[in-house]
């Protein structure tokens, strides 16, 4: 499944194209935060402030595992006190693209597998994974690092789309994995809230239309087919999305 970020990387390299998550809305939201300049991102950056709603960042390390071309970092960066911003990435295209983008500057990017990081133990006080851990052959490896690299009382924000059949995961094992591993904090099922968001002006699937050409067009179809199949089981309840706050004890 990592393929297709180097894929997407490589024929959609514009700068544009900054986050890679469906987004989150809901009745009501208030968007009033967000500068002018960020409204394509807008259900993005809502996202991300959602999953770290009620979490203090000011002067705090952060960790994104699976940061990508650096979008949630984004939001760290320009809508965050945090002190040190990391993002970590297995896809090497994501990580050119991300310590090329001149917004993202304060953070530092590197390589490095969600299975085993590249970090002392008790480094971060806030780690943050969103809609990547379904790539991972072995999300309880992945728990335990995220474990080790938090200090005391750290907290993990994690989201990510659930019960989806065709990826064919444990999801049971991978609740336990988290549940044994770390505190609940809060834990909320998403699923409308990000299934609004797919269809809104704004979405991913419109941000990828609006860079499609003719190298590109097969990639974005792909793609595009792809979100269409998970937002059509999210409208079913076949498919959820579900997010959760852990503490480190």
């Amino acid at each position: 499944m990592n393929g297709i970020y180097e894929l997407v990387a490589e024929n959609i390299p514009q700068p544009e194209l900054l986050f890679f998550n469906y987004g989150f809305w809901q009745p009501g939201v208030d968007d009033s935060w967000i500068a002018p300049s960020d409204r394509l991102y807008r259900h993005h950056l809502q996202f991300v402030r959602h999953a770290l709603s009620g979490v203090d960042l000011q002067g705090k390390g952060v960790l994104e595992v699976g940061c990508g071309r650096g979008g949630n970092c984004y939001f760290l960066v320009r809508y965050s006190d945090a002190a040190r911003i990391v993002g970590v990435d297995i896809c090497a295209p994501n990580l050119a693209l991300a310590r090329n983008d001149s917004r993202l500057k304060r953070a530092q990017f590197l390589a490095g597998d969600a299975h085993k990081l590249p970090f002392a133990n008790t480094s971060f006080d806030v780690v943050l994974n969103l809609e990547s851990s379904h790539c991972y052959s072995h999300f309880d490896q992945f728990v335990g690092e995220v474990t080790r690299v938090l200090k005391s009382s750290g907290i993990f924000c994690f989201a990510d789309l659930w019960n989806v059949d065709v990826m064919e995961l444990d999801w049971p094992a991978r609740e336990r994995a988290l549940r044994s591993s770390l505190e609940v904090v809060a834990e909320e099922n998403i699923s409308e809230p990000v299934f609004q968001a797919m269809g809104l002006s704004g979405s991913l699937s419109e941000q990828l239309n609006a860079l499609s050409d003719a190298r590109n067009q097969a990639v974005i179809q792909r793609i595009n087919g792809g979100v269409k199949a998970l937002r059509a089981g999210l409208a079913t309840g076949d498919y959820s999305y579900r997010l959760w706050r852990l503490r480190k004890q």
